[in-house]
């Protein structure tokens, strides 16, 4: 199996919003994914609640593939692109992760 994990730090203010209305956003967007893309086994998007000051992340995903072939798939859908692009604008840092359990 593999796995991806991304954690986002959001913008202040971006597009009108504020950064909490920035960070339901980005998880009303990337929680479309699992529907559209049948390549994804596990998928789990949360908005962080820890308050462990100024350098913790906003936004995390969880996410698995039967196979890294999988993951590759999922990567070229349009729609992920979309939402890759729309978080792209609306972070300021972001850390990922993956690796074969």
């Amino acid at each position: 199996m593999y796995k991806h994990i991304v954690l986002w730090k959001l913008k202040d203010e971006a597009g009108g919003m504020n950064k909490a209305e920035l960070a339901v956003e980005v998880k009303r967007r990337l929680d479309e994914l699992p529907a559209i893309i049948s390549e994804v086994s596990g998928y789990e998007v949360a908005i962080n609640i820890g308050a462990y000051g100024a350098s913790f992340f906003d936004v995390s995903l969880i996410a698995s593939y039967p196979d890294e072939e999988a993951f590759k798939r999922y990567c070229v859908y349009p729609e992920h692109d979309a939402v890759v692009a729309y978080i792209q604008s609306v972070t300021v840092a972001e850390e990922i992760v993956d690796y074969i359990v």
